[in-house]
């Protein structure tokens, strides 16, 4: 890990893509994939590590070969999750009890399908956390979001994680701002286009003419 930062990613890539009909990560997009985007800008990024949490039949084909070398290799690691179809909130799960055990100061929710979300984001959003860790240890979370709306990625602190544990099946992350009306700080972008999730044909063939990488 890098001295003085202390946020883990917890980058979920185990869902089902019943919308797609096929593995949406695998497609192809420009000379790489569309679930390889994300994840090798958050292993290029101020994160410490990133835990990617995949099926258990994953052959992690979708992920390019540079980040199977040194030193990136070193960066993130695949944990595949034994209840990952029981639905989004096992794998999750399964992910934050990894990170919890590297014991960090933070935690970010990165999702697989997000091919456009910039690295000066994810950036953006470690600084600030630590800058609020080191002033107020009580943050609860620091999110990204577009017009007022919570959207990932979301750092949470360890003290959530067991208000997470409790989440069940689909449920995600951002059901927690609703059930338990957590109080932390919501980071405006401009950019909506950045947090694009392409859950179906029509938003790949969108994704692919863009003509954004």
């Amino acid at each position: 890990m890098k001295d003085n930062e202390g946020v883990i990613a917890v980058y979920l890539a185990a869902g089902k893509s019943r919308r797609m009909g096929v593995n949406k990560l695998a497609l192809p997009w420009g000379q790489k994939t569309v679930g390889n985007s994300a994840l090798e800008k958050a292993v290029n990024s101020k994160l410490d590590y990133t835990i990617v949490v995949t099926r258990e039949e994953d052959t992690l084909n979708w992920i390019d070969g540079t980040l199977f070398g040194s030193p990136l290799r070193e960066r993130w690691k695949a944990l595949r999750c034994h209840d990952a179809d029981k639905g989004q909130a096992h794998s999750l799960q399964c992910g934050l009890r990894a990170a919890m055990e590297k014991e960090p100061k933070g935690i970010m929710i990165l999702l697989a399908d997000q091919p456009l979300l910039p690295v000066e984001i994810i950036n953006d959003l470690v600084k600030r956390y630590l800058k609020e860790y080191q002033e107020n240890k009580n943050v609860p979370f620091i999110a990204a979001s577009f017009q007022g709306i919570p959207r990932p990625p979301i750092i949470f602190s360890p003290k959530v994680v067991p208000d997470l544990l409790k989440l069940e099946g689909d449920e995600g992350a951002r059901q927690l701002f609703k059930k338990e009306k957590l109080t932390g700080i919501l980071v405006n972008y401009e950019n909506g286009w950045d947090f694009f999730d392409v859950d179906t044909k029509d938003e790949y063939e969108w994704l692919k003419g863009c003509g954004r990488e």
